[in-house]
């Protein structure tokens, strides 16, 4: 068979499609990426976002869709979800994987615990990792779990991997056990945690306070959500406020159609204009 798999608006590699593509090609199928100047047997459309635009293709074959931007409630087959992924599929030279599921928050303006439920283990980095230099894992929050993110955080050690957190930490959930392991995991990329509301003020203060004693704060960032239960002055207050605490904010607008979010979000995220221009100046 002749797999066609769409990935319609990916910007990092999509772990669902290199998943199919394994499991494919181990069944003696071809895979490929879709093209609309392509005959194939059957395709595979994966969707994150449920803003994102999907062009309206005339598919002369069955089209399987899934992903969190068609339907919240799709899973990948069993033994899809344990395939150890296609990653030459996207040239990708680096692993990337869960090893949880789900979440032990209900935040309103998140899918992750409706799509997932309550946190569970699935697995360890030797699901989707097979020497690579970089690790990308995808856990919704590690933290959450104590006992199984101290083993993952000693197969990172073990194995000299760089990893990015890329989903973020908890920062409500950080003590000084946890912070002396991230002291001793290589990072690929700035540790993360979330500053969603300025009622969590007092956990980034503390949170912060035990990370500055084992990992320069330069190497943290925070992502703000802005535009949800919150106002312009409370989202200056917390960018502001990390950087007081010598640490990054990177602003995530909920609506990117707002100009007010879009241009608050252009003045955070540039790091030269943030600073060493004020808000108040700042004509965008």
């Amino acid at each position: 068979m002749k797999i066609g798999l769409y990935d319609v608006d990916g910007k990092k590699p999509n772990l669902a499609l290199m998943k199919l593509s394994a499991y494919h090609k181990a069944k003696g199928d071809t895979t490929s990426f879709f093209s609309p100047l392509w005959r194939y047997d059957l395709i595979y459309a994966s969707k994150v976002f449920t803003s994102s635009f999907e062009p309206d293709y005339m598919f002369s074959c069955e089209v399987i869709r899934g992903g969190s931007g068609y339907d919240l409630q799709s899973r990948l087959p069993d033994e899809v979800e344990y395939q150890y992924p296609d990653y030459d599929l996207y040239n990708c030279d680096y692993a990337m994987g869960f090893t949880t599921r789900g979440c032990i928050r209900k935040c309103p303006f998140c899918i992750v615990h409706e799509k997932e439920g309550k946190i569970r283990e699935v697995g360890d980095i030797y699901s989707f990792w097979n020497g690579q230099k970089r690790l990308m894992l995808l856990d919704n929050n590690l933290t959450s779990l104590p006992e199984h993110f101290e083993k993952i955080c000693k197969q990172l050690i073990k194995e000299k991997i760089e990893v990015d957190f890329s989903q973020g930490l908890d920062i409500r959930l950080i003590d000084e056990d946890k912070a002396k392991l991230l002291k001793k995991v290589k990072q690929w990329k700035r540790i993360h945690f979330a500053f969603d509301h300025v009622k969590l003020e007092g956990a980034v203060r503390r949170g912060m306070e035990i990370l500055k004693k084992h990992i320069h704060p330069d190497r943290v960032m925070f992502y703000v959500l802005i535009g949800y239960d919150s106002t312009p002055e409370e989202d200056l207050y917390r960018v502001e406020l990390l950087r007081s605490l010598g640490t990054k904010p990177f602003v995530m607008p909920y609506n990117r159609k707002d100009p007010y979010q879009r241009k608050f979000a252009r003045y955070c995220n540039h790091k030269a204009i943030f600073n060493s221009v004020k808000w108040k100046d700042y004509r965008g």
